[in-house]
């Protein structure tokens, strides 16, 4: 079938309901979105979905136990956008990737800002777990594997204070000048009473070599 040709037809006898055969075989568009044919011949696309900005319209939508799937040899989907793909829950997981062999579940890459972003409100920010290895690695080629930001002082010439609340294996690290830091441990955690931490002591400051 040549790119110009098109057809459509509905089906019977239990297969597809409708059959769209072209350079894009069925193209949608959300009202008052116009008619893009253009946008049609280089999708190239099975279905194409238009939707219409002013309206808030999307441009696919799938509703069910499972909305949408989708399946490739390289990519089952593809998100490209201001935000590429967004997950939104009440109760579970806004994005759950799983693998069922060797490869990771979830793979964030960043060509300048970082590759994956952490953030809770009332929760951790970055939960890491592992049945039979550590919970997390971390490598790096020029810097430093592991970068925790002191607690400042509040106020000049005022030392900066520990955490009231923690868990048994938190660290803390306090700096009072913003030049210097020492790292606590939290080594007892009662419920009803401060938590209480020991500094870590470190040996002798050396000079990174250029």
């Amino acid at each position: 079938m040549a790119d110009t040709d098109a057809m459509a037809e509905t089906v019977s006898g239990g297969s597809s309901g409708v059959l769209g055969q072209g350079v894009t075989g069925v193209a949608g568009y959300a009202r008052p979105a116009p008619r893009d044919v253009q946008k049609e011949l280089e999708t190239r696309a099975g279905v194409l979905g238009v939707g219409e900005p002013s309206t808030h319209s999307p441009g696919v939508a799938g509703f069910g136990e499972i909305g949408v799937i989708g399946r490739g040899s390289q990519c089952g989907v593809r998100g490209r956008g201001e935000t590429g793909v967004l997950g939104e829950t009440l109760f579970n997981e806004g994005v759950h990737g799983v693998s069922r062999a060797t490869g990771a579940g979830v793979v964030g890459e960043s060509e300048e800002g970082p590759g994956v972003i952490a953030a809770g409100k009332s929760d951790v920010g970055l939960r890491a777990e592992s049945h039979a290895e550590v919970a997390g690695l971390f490598t790096s080629v020029q810097g430093a594997q592991i970068e925790l930001a002191p607690i400042p002082a509040t106020a000049p010439d005022t030392p900066a204070r520990l955490p009231g609340a923690g868990r048994l294996g938190r660290l803390a690290v306090l700096s009072d000048d913003a030049v210097t830091c020492r790292l606590y441990l939290c080594v007892e955690a009662q419920e009803g009473a401060p938590a209480r931490w020991a500094e870590v002591r470190l040996g002798d400051p050396v000079e990174a070599r250029p």
